[in-house]
């Protein structure tokens, strides 16, 4: 049984394609954004941490509101589930590095297929997960992350050693989303993640104006 956690998780993401940052980022306090992280579900209890403390104490730290979807509640096409955060760019790259720590460590249950598929069945591990982050961003923002002829992307790879990968739009399903998925050593990522998030402030403040 998962503990039911604080006020972070009264209100889950019931629909996770519904939470669109750039619908929502008007609303917002000055200064504050949005990042959708995915995350595997051997991650999520400690992310949550007993009874909701840890994810609790991380709002306290950062000064952002973070709420997961419910332990079931997958985004379309993956067994991971969506944590959404709002706050600061500050606070978003704080959150982001304690979620991408957290992916890293892979529970030694992990290694046992069996016990995987007793307790978690709908968990098929790929190692090379510890080294990615995956991000949620609206397709108007996805297409200003790629840049003109990938320029921007590139330019992302370049800077910060990780590979920055977006999945193609899907087809019969009605999702204004794409995954980002950064992969490569924790500091890399934590580069690219950075820029990422970076983009994202330009495109509010812009939109804004």
């Amino acid at each position: 049984m998962e503990p039911e956690a604080p006020d972070s998780r009264k209100r889950p993401l019931e629909t996770p394609p519904e939470v669109v940052c750039t619908k929502r980022s008007n609303t917002g306090e000055e200064g504050e954004y949005f990042l959708k992280v995915l995350i595997p579900s051997y991650a999520a209890g400690s992310i949550i941490g007993k009874g909701g403390q840890t994810i609790v104490q991380l709002q306290k730290e950062t000064g952002a509101t973070i709420k997961l979807s419910k332990s079931k509640d997958f985004y379309p096409g993956t067994t991971e589930r969506v944590c959404l955060v709002q706050g600061t760019a500050e606070a978003l790259n704080a959150v982001h590095s304690f979620i991408a720590e957290k992916v890293r460590e892979i529970p030694q249950a992990m290694t046992k297929p069996e016990v995987v598929n007793i307790l978690q069945p709908q968990t098929t591990m790929n190692p090379d997960r510890a080294k990615q982050a995956k991000l949620i961003v609206p397709n108007s923002t996805a297409g200003l992350i790629i840049g003109k002829g990938g320029a921007t992307v590139k330019a992302v790879m370049e800077q910060s050693g990780a590979w920055v990968q977006l999945s193609q739009k899907p087809e019969g399903i009605n999702l204004q989303e794409r995954v980002v998925t950064v992969s490569g050593e924790p500091e890399r990522v934590h580069k690219a993640v950075s820029a990422i998030v970076q983009k994202v402030r330009k495109i509010r403040r812009a939109a804004a104006a």
